[in-house]
């Protein structure tokens, strides 16, 4: 019983000694503390990397979900025409990456932002809405935007596949 106890020890020390790229460096490079071990990639900086194929996937996402635009009326009254303006997303830029830390039941993680850029297109006037439901949308408008979206990302920086949040950064 004694010798399982003291090989049991032994283990224990052996497993808890580690070379140059030990926990206590890692956990110190990452709070900025200490200097990071060569070939050291930290979970923000993996869950940077990963955000340029997020947003090469979810703008794509978002301009099927806005292919068929909306209807509006453009007069007053019964004078005016109808025409189609669709939201065609054009770049993405990756912003920030955050830490998540759990609390209670939640898991831990990163948080990730993603800012689109945007035009509106319009299509033709028309006389009714049906109309201008079946007019492309093709004439490029003056009106531009940015918009931000909040995604998430595990622990080892693997994005979870869900849709973005919109922010009012």
């Amino acid at each position: 019983m004694k010798w399982m106890l003291l090989v049991c020890a032994c283990l224990t020390l052996t497993a808890c000694q580690s070379g140059s790229g030990s926990v206590t460096e890692k956990v110190l490079a990452d709070f900025g503390l200490g200097e990071r071990p060569e070939g050291y990639v930290s979970g923000s900086d993996r869950v940077f990397e990963e955000m340029d194929s997020v947003g090469a996937v979810e703008i794509k996402r978002l301009n099927s979900l806005g292919r068929h635009g909306e209807i509006l009326f453009d007069g007053k009254g019964v004078r005016g025409k109808y025409y189609k303006q669709v939201k065609v997303y054009e770049t993405y830029y990756p912003l920030d990456v955050q830490s998540v830390s759990g609390g209670g039941t939640r898991s831990r993680g990163f948080s990730g932002l993603i800012q689109y850029k945007y035009r509106l297109f319009k299509g033709l006037p028309k006389g009714t809405k049906a109309a201008a439901a079946a007019e492309s949308a093709s004439i490029a408008g003056d009106i531009k935007g940015k918009e931000v979206y909040r995604y998430n990302f595990s622990t080892g920086g693997v994005w979870d596949g869900g849709s973005g949040e919109r922010t009012k950064k």
